[in-house]
């Protein structure tokens, strides 16, 4: 199945993109024998980076059948899965194509990315920044969700702001099995640590930084 995304959409993203400072590395890896929607996450990509300037985004493909070493590095458990990073290499994740209202998550990220800044309350910066402890946060979503973008965008941008930290968003649909884990009945569904805090619905900022604060404390 094609990717469809709107002219108006495409229009507006390529002005945005005109805003773009640095360069975006998107690391893609797919599994092309046992992935539905791989193709089409390439596709949405290869998109994006038709509408930003030229070699603003530059796409790194590694197939799964290939045993690429990255897929090693980054623990790569689910396929498709994105990568995003600039110059400093971020846990900024995407489990599942970032299809429907996930599509302006991805962007907003890109655009975050390329600034090179972390659009958080300095109080929140300071306090993520004391997180000495790998953690994972897991955003369940799925595309016709409009709450679930402030989720994932809260788990990406403290990824942005602590090495770390993992933000991952992951297409419920896609990974039954894992939505099935962790008892995914709403979404947007955050998972902190496997289980260790868990909780369902948008938070606001302060709030989502507590969860996570509290997460670590029990660590």
């Amino acid at each position: 199945m094609s990717l469809e995304v709107d002219d108006n959409i495409k229009r507006q993203v390529k002005e945005i993109f005109q805003h773009m400072e640095n360069k975006v590395i998107a690391k893609l890896f797919v599994d092309k024998d046992r992935c539905l929607t791989c193709a089409q996450t390439k596709e949405l990509l290869e998109l994006l980076a038709e509408l930003a300037p030229e070699n603003m985004i530059i796409i790194e493909e590694f197939n799964r059948e290939d045993n690429p070493p990255e897929a090693e590095k980054y623990n790569i458990e689910r396929y498709p899965t994105i990568i995003l990073h600039g110059e400093k290499e971020h846990k900024v994740i995407f489990s599942g194509i970032p299809s429907g209202y996930e599509f302006g998550t991805i962007v907003e990220d890109i655009l975050d990315i390329s600034a090179r800044k972390v659009t958080l309350k300095q109080e929140n910066i300071e306090k993520i920044a004391k997180i000495d402890k790998p953690m994972k946060i897991q955003v369940f979503v799925t595309p016709t969700c409009p709450y679930c973008p402030a989720a994932v965008r809260m788990a990406h941008k403290l990824a942005m702001a602590n090495p770390n930290i993992t933000g991952e968003m992951i297409e419920a649909t896609e990974f039954p099995e894992l939505s099935q884990k962790f008892y995914v009945m709403g979404v947007p569904k955050t998972v902190i640590d496997e289980g260790t805090i868990q909780f369902e619905g948008a938070f606001p900022e302060d709030n989502f930084v507590e969860k996570v604060l509290e997460a670590y404390k029990k660590a």
